[in-house]
């Protein structure tokens, strides 16, 4: 599990439970009429709708420092979305009120918050770019990206390795075309997955590509 986050300002720990959510468990359903809200301390959570056809669409990946059900406190309509882990997650668990209270009371924690939503709407902004700009290979480099870390030899990784699968759902796209193109960037020496983790040891390549596909599409 991803390394646990200190509590924002002097939100106190000991007045709010913890629960725990293994991997692949359902933290929050349209339905749930709790009123909850959950800080993330450890793990990620994956936000998305239901399609018709019964088939999920990812809006966003929150870690931790991210609040699950945050929207409804404020009292607006939340759109019918689902909240799953998608890796082992450790939440701190608020009720309305007392989200509410720490908002009016604790100034770093409101400060918090609000940096928690501006962080949130940059990526859901720069997503929203992505999506409606570029195509599917150039989304999967960007995917890529966003989602490494740097190693102790500066290179940008991927661990643990994400399925094609996965990568494929996070860019709206299949399967089979996101093996397509993994195994290009292989062939390429763009990226390494000989190790269990997906290494870029073509980071320039990546980056030059996505800043053609924004350039040349913001031209027309």
């Amino acid at each position: 599990m991803a390394m646990s986050i200190p509590l924002p300002g002097p939100l106190p720990s000991g007045r709010f439970p913890r629960r725990q959510f293994a991997k692949g468990a359902l933290i929050k359903q349209p339905e749930d009429r709790t009123g909850n809200i959950y800080l993330i301390e450890a793990g990620k959570v994956v936000a998305f709708f239901l399609g018709p056809q019964g088939h999920d669409v990812p809006i966003l990946e929150l870690g931790a420092g991210d609040f699950v059900g945050d929207l409804s406190a404020f009292g607006s309509d939340e759109p019918a979305t689902y909240f799953q882990a998608i890796e082992d997650t450790l939440v701190l668990v608020l009720n309305q009120g007392q989200f509410l209270e720490a908002l009016r009371n604790l100034p770093d924690f409101a400060e918090f918050v609000a940096k928690t939503l501006c962080r949130r709407l940059r990526t859901m902004k720069q997503l929203y770019i992505e999506n409606r700009l570029l195509p599917m290979k150039t989304r999967l480099y960007a995917e890529l990206i966003r989602h490494s870390v740097r190693d102790g030899r500066g290179r940008l990784c991927i661990s643990p390795m994400p399925t094609h699968a996965e990568l494929a759902r996070r860019i709206a796209s299949q399967r089979e075309t996101v093996t397509k193109q993994m195994s290009q960037l292989a062939k390429m020496g763009v990226i390494d997955s000989s190790r269990g983790l997906i290494a870029i040891t073509d980071e320039a390549y990546l980056r030059s590509e996505i800043r053609k596909a924004l350039g040349f599409i913001g031209g027309q």
